[in-house]
């Protein structure tokens, strides 16, 4: 076996040209056709021919081609940065070897090294610095990317399929145990067998379906009946509350290989359909309270509930009556008996017009945008220090797996193991492995958090129509009742807005220099507007 460092030749001058050697295995194709000896002895003859002398050797064993956090490539970068002068070269067996993903080479192998002036090396494949070696360089890590990516497609395709056939992939939930029965063919496959948790986890699902408990209280009711984890441990409610919304225990699989559309699981239920779509219910249902009126929203109509009527006072009505080329015509009116006559409609686009160009005046307070960015900034720096512990804790069970995938073939090579134990074995942490690795992206995804988005941000908020017209139609409709909690009224003759009222948080900005100061109340002249109003 090699080690994981070997020292060979200590640094001298010559005319030679010296390299470091890296080596990496993960899978059994490496163990039986590219064995650490392999690529060792690769290598070394690339190095011999080519008149390079091998300074140190780093090796890691049993870890991933994904990622690039691993210990002896840590420690061959930290070697290499403190004898930049004297290594040209890191030589590998192939160039799979150093990556099986491209962003992760780039960013954590080509980048450190090529900072310091060393090149990368394949001892079996055309790599040099030429314009071809380089391409050649590339295109042999995306081939390594490649085929992880297809096996990977494989992978989630067998899972998909065995979840569609109500199959279990995942680890023993509360009140379960795993146990494999044989399938159609006669292979053993995973699924669920109650244990004995499984009738207190039914009490506790059945006392949340009566309808009169919280969380909380139903967390302290399984905690004192002694329902517990697997591990002896009390349930949190975050846990009493994925019990109570997953499908498993009513005999269901529903998950992201299902789309998660519920498919019947070959496992024995808990609970009945009827206690967990009652339980759903009560988990998510939106229940009306007494004497609660509901305003339905028409995303084509924002202003409506905003904008008042300046003769009662009132919200606008908004509708779209037939036009006499049978079109429709979208309006704000007031239908109400006492303004018929006083009050014409208008058109929906004018007034929207007309809203957003007021709103060009309205800015926020200089010390609320500078607070704005400081906790923007703070929750960005949290989010990312989360992030990155997920993202380490993903790489490490992505390690541990590939290690005890290895161990597993190591057995079987040893005659620990049959064939259909082994088989077994790596078929689990495969999929174990294709579940970590889809969350991994995911996280990734999200550490993308950069200080431009907040400066984006921050240039948003400075313009509230911006804010206005980027906003969902129901964000519209909040950031408007913050910005006027007493309404507006609309002026039709001036086609201006007026509110005796605007969110301390935010300040007019006027548009004539040196007013007057009987024109700086912006005063408004009309049908009901009250003395105190200030036009926009």
């Amino acid at each position: 076996m090699v080690p994981s460092m070997i020292n060979r030749n200590p640094l001298q001058t010559s005319h030679k040209k010296h390299a470091l050697a890296y080596i990496r295995i993960s899978s059994q194709r490496q163990i039986n056709g590219e064995s650490p000896e392999t690529q060792q002895q690769a290598i070394s003859n690339f190095a011999a021919n080519n008149d390079i002398d091998i300074i140190k050797t780093f090796y890691d064993e049993a870890k991933s081609g994904k990622n690039t956090d691993r210990p002896a490539l840590k420690e061959l970068i930290r070697y290499a940065d403190k004898h930049k002068d004297d290594i040209d070269h890191v030589i590998v067996y192939k160039m799979n070897r150093a990556s099986r993903d491209m962003t992760s080479y780039i960013t954590g192998f080509l980048l450190p090294l090529k900072r310091l002036g060393i090149s990368i090396r394949s001892a079996t494949e055309p790599t040099d610095d030429s314009v071809y070696g380089q391409f050649m360089e590339m295109f042999n890590v995306l081939v390594g990317q490649m085929d992880n990516e297809t096996k990977r497609a494989f992978t989630v395709d067998n899972m998909t399929n065995l979840s569609l056939q109500g199959w279990w992939q995942g680890p023993a939930m509360v009140g379960y145990d795993i146990h494999k029965i044989p399938n159609d063919v006669g292979k053993l496959r995973p699924t669920l067998k109650p244990n004995r948790m499984a009738p207190l986890v039914k009490q506790v699902l059945e006392r949340f379906s009566e309808g009169d408990i919280t969380k909380a209280e139903l967390t302290r009711y399984a905690a004192s009946i002694g329902l517990r984890s697997r591990y002896g441990k009390k349930l949190s409610e975050d846990r009493i509350h994925a019990m109570i919304k997953h499908a498993i225990y009513a005999g269901y699989v529903a998950n992201k290989q299902t789309g998660w559309e519920l498919v019947d699981g070959k496992h024995e239920a808990i609970i009945s359909p009827d206690t967990y779509e009652i339980n759903q219910r009560l988990l998510y249902g939106k229940r009306k309270r007494a004497g609660e009126v509901r305003q339905k929203f028409n995303p084509d109509y924002p202003l409506k509930g905003l904008v008042l009527c300046p003769n009662c006072m009132k919200p606008l009505y908004a509708s779209a009556p037939t036009t006499g080329a049978g079109g429709k015509s979208p309006r704000y009116h007031c239908s109400r008996k006492q303004c018929k006559g006083k009050c014409k409609s208008i058109g929906a686009s004018i007034m929207h017009e007309d809203f957003e160009k007021m709103l060009q005046r309205i800015k926020p307070d200089d010390r609320l945008v500078a607070l704005y960015k400081e906790v923007l900034v703070t929750e960005a720096a949290n989010q990312l220090g989360n992030l990155n512990g997920k993202i380490s804790k993903a790489r490490s069970q992505l390690d541990t797996i590939a290690e005890n995938r290895l161990n597993a073939i190591k057995k079987f090579n040893a005659d620990q193991l049959t064939v259909d134990e082994k088989t077994e074995l790596v078929n689990a942490y495969d999929d174990d492995k294709a579940i970590i690795t889809d969350e991994l992206r995911q996280l990734e995804r999200q550490q993308t958090i950069r200080e431009t988005d907040i400066d984006i941000a921050l240039d948003i908020m400075r313009d509230a129509d911006k804010q206005w017209l980027l906003a969902s139609p129901s964000a519209r409709v909040r950031f408007q009742s913050i910005l006027f909690p007493k309404g507006l009224v609309y002026d039709y003759e001036n086609h201006r807005f007026g509110t005796s009222e605007i969110s301390s948080l935010y300040r007019v900005v006027a548009t004539k220099k040196d007013l007057p100061e009987a024109e700086k109340s912006f005063l408004v002249a009309g049908v009901g507007f009250e003395p105190t109003t200030f036009g926009l």
